[in-house]
């Protein structure tokens, strides 16, 4: 199981916005063709049907829960933190 290309995946979706845009507006397939994915990740991802990207991380989070493979849970950042 490649759980660390669905990481990269997620983390790419939500720093780049051009990324994440393409993932929902129809250029999916194309672009999860960057990632090396197996037939089952590939997917849950391309059959996801949300419009935002935490929910697609929510998604990939909750599958690979029932995989016995979770992510690391999300972390709370706002701009003070970041600055």
């Amino acid at each position: 199981m490649s759980q660390t290309m669905l990481r990269r995946l997620v983390g790419v979706a939500l720093v780049d916005r051009e990324f994440c845009e393409g993932l929902m507006n129809g250029k999916r397939s194309t672009l999860l063709a960057d990632f090396d994915l197996t037939d089952e990740e590939h997917e849950v991802v391309a059959s996801f049907e949300k419009d935002s990207v935490q929910e697609l991380a929510s998604t990939v989070h909750d599958w690979l829960m029932e995989q016995g493979n979770p992510m690391s849970p999300p972390v709370e950042c706002n701009v003070v933190q970041i600055l």
